[in-house]
């Protein structure tokens, strides 16, 4: 019995402490770490952009720093 390979993209969450606050025009987001701060029309789409964003902080981080990046996940 032969095996095949399967390549796929996984993505893990990571649950991060963050703040938000209602603001006159809508509702704002703040995690101090890393340092992200979104805004929304509602909670719901401030949460969703928090999300977004930092996903996409997270990537950065791991792409500017593979070998110490691969040395904490081993």
């Amino acid at each position: 019995m032969t095996s095949q390979i399967v390549n796929l993209k996984v993505t893990a969450n990571i649950p991060m402490d963050c703040d938000f606050w209602s603001a006159g025009d809508g509702w704002k987001g703040l995690c101090k770490s890393p340092s992200v701060t979104v805004r929304g029309s509602s909670f719901e789409d401030a949460k969703k952009n928090m999300a977004i964003e930092l996903q996409t902080q997270i990537e950065r981080i791991l792409r500017e720093h593979p070998r110490r990046s691969a040395r904490r996940i081993a």
